[in-house]
This record gives structure tokens, sequence and C-alpha cells, in this order.
């Protein structure tokens, strides 16, 4: 590994000890058609099936304890009022704790000690399902998302879509201003308005915040363009908050996304979107994002090497993203020195003036 491709971030295990969601809700129901699984997913390089037994979701390594075989390729199977995830290799069958409670093939004899799951804590919100690998620090929580409960707002959950990227360059993607002139002319920028003004960014309780007004002059953008004055609140490690207050009607439109890291060349992202009601059918707003997506997609996976780089050279116009790598550095090497360094790392705030 020469310098030019040296990676920023070096040990990543820290990312265990924040919730990442791997499916929506309709994606897991979708997936099987008991609709409650089970399914397989990777998280940062771990195969895990989820199932809901009983009414809850679980989480697990995706590996039978006996030989090994995937449960995802299971089912669920009920006995005696209960659920259980069942094994398609010699039908052992598992509980929400990842106990094994049956062998057949050996009914009448004592299940061994040692015949459970590898469990991790599984979350529904947002209709998303969130892991979380490590809860031994237990200082992180599910992200924000603003306006969910408002019954104000109309809401939709978009299906998950997989870049070849890492969640990194994802978020860096929809957080850089200073690309809309070039990859988004006509949709989302005026390329006349190249250049813009830096913005201060404060580090808040685990979130970067920042604001970016861009500018109204802007010509040949498209009706359904949501531009408006901007306002990011952007829960580390991976999700963005975007409340914009829409030029049009001054009406109040969130756009939620967040990254997923699947493993180390992929990222699985999520997007949802809160809106006034407006009249609009919901596939309207979901087109342009996707429209944009398409634009956005080519550029970032052609960024090479996949990880962020050490090497890369950064200027004035790139402050949100200076800031965001110099976090998670620190995150990095703070949770190599325990749970109290990591929370206080995490939990730092630094108002930018």
């Amino acid at each position: 590994m020469n310098d030019q491709t040296k990676p920023l971030l070096e040990d990543k295990s820290y990312l265990r000890h924040f919730w990442h969601p791997v499916c929506t809700v309709d994606e897991f129901e979708r997936a099987n058609a008991s609709g409650h699984g089970p399914m397989g997913v990777t998280l940062l390089g771990e195969s895990l099936v989820l199932a809901r037994l009983n009414g809850k979701f679980i989480a697990a390594a995706d590996r039978c304890a006996h030989r090994s075989a995937k449960l995802s390729i299971g089912r669920i199977a009920k006995r005696e009022g209960s659920d259980y995830l069942q094994c398609p290799y010699h039908g052992w069958q598992y509980d929400t704790e990842g106990a094994c409670k049956l062998i057949p093939a050996c009914a009448d004899k004592p299940i061994p000690p040692r015949a459970k799951l590898a469990a991790y804590e599984c979350e529904e919100r947002y209709s998303i399902l969130w892991v979380r690998l490590d809860n031994s620090f237990d200082c992180t929580e599910i992200p924000y998302l603003s306006d969910w409960n408002n019954e104000a707002m109309q809401v939709i959950v978009a299906d998950s879509y997989t870049w070849n990227t890492v969640a990194e360059r994802r978020w860096e993607n929809f957080t850089d201003f200073s690309h809309f002139a070039f990859v988004h002319p006509g949709t989302l920028y005026d390329p006349f308005f190249a250049s813009h003004p830096t913005v201060h960014v404060h580090r808040v309780d685990g979130e970067l915040q920042f604001k970016l007004a861009p500018p109204r002059e802007m010509e040949g953008i498209p009706e359904e363009a949501p531009m408006g004055d901007f306002d990011y609140r952007c829960t580390m490690p991976y999700s963005v908050n975007l409340a914009i207050t829409l030029w049009r009607d001054g009406s109040r439109f969130v756009l939620w996304t967040t990254a997923s890291p699947v493993d180390a060349n992929t990222c699985r992202n999520f997007m949802i979107i809160v809106r006034e009601k407006d009249g609009q059918p919901d596939h309207s707003h979901v087109a342009f994002q996707k429209r944009v997506l398409a634009e956005d997609q080519p550029i970032i996976q052609s960024q090479w090497p996949a990880e962020i780089s050490a090497s890369e050279i950064s200027v004035a116009t790139d402050k949100v993203s200076i800031q965001y790598r110099k976090w998670h550095r620190e995150l990095s090497q703070a949770a190599l020195r325990g749970a109290d360094e990591f929370k206080a790392a995490l939990r730092s705030n630094v108002i930018d003036e």
C-alpha cells in the first residue's frame, strides 16, 4: 500500500458500537412468504439472519451452531404456541434469545449448552430494522428523524438501494455542496453559481449541524426540485436529516437518508421523505430523488480507492467533510481506549464561531 491509497480510517471496528439500518420493514415482510422471515443481510462484513418471533424482531449470526447452514434459508416454525427459527439442514430450532430449544434427531436428550446463536440487538424505528453488533459501550442511539410523528406531515419510506462504495463516501456525497453545479445542473442547481460560501459546522451531542442557503437567483430548476433553505442535522456515523423550508410556498420538506456499511466495498442506503401534505402523489417525489441518485451514483462509484484516502486534498469549501473525517478519526482512535473515551469523543460539543 502506498501513501496515495493509505486509508484515512485504518481501524473501523468502532462502527460496531453504532446502530445501523439493515432493511425496511416492508422489505423484510416481502422477503419471505410468511411475512416473518427469515431474511439474510450483511452488516460490517458479517452475515446476519433476521426473523420475527412471537412479535419480536431478532438478529443473529446467520449460521446454525450445528453444521453451519445458513438460517436465512430456513423457516419460522410454530410449536406449542411459540415461534422458533428453524435450520433448513437438520431442523434445529432457536428462540428469541438465540438458544436452541429443539434438536429433532435427539429430542429425548439434553441440548448442549453451547447450542446458541450469537444474537445482537435489533429494533424497529421509522419502519426500518436497526442492528447494533456491540452494545458494550451502550452510548449510541438510533439516529434522529424530524417530523416522523407529526400528523400534519406525509411520510414516504422508500425501498433501500445499494451502491458499490463505502458508507463514508455516500454520506459525503449527500452533504457536498460543490458538486451540485457539475453533477446536477438543471436538476438541483444552476451551474452559473459554482462557488458557495463556507458554512459554520457545529458538533452537538453526536450530530454535525450546519445550514446552507443556496442562491435564490438560480434559474432552470424544475418545479419538483425541493429547493429552499437547508438545515442539516447529521447523526454520526452516516445519517442526514435535511429539513428544507421550500422557497415556493414556505412549507416544510424533510429529506432523511442514512448509509449502512455492508462490507469493505458496499453500502446499503435508506431514504425517507417527510413533507407537508401537498396533494402530490408519493411516487413523483420518489421519482425525482431517483433521478438525482442516478446522476450521483456513477461518479461516487468511480472514486478509488473505495475507502477514503489520507492523501486526498481538501480546500475551504470542503469544510463539512473535513470536520466529518476528523470526527471519524477521533471516534476510531477513542474506541480503542475504551468506553469512556469513546463516549467523550462522541458527545463532545464544538461550536464553530
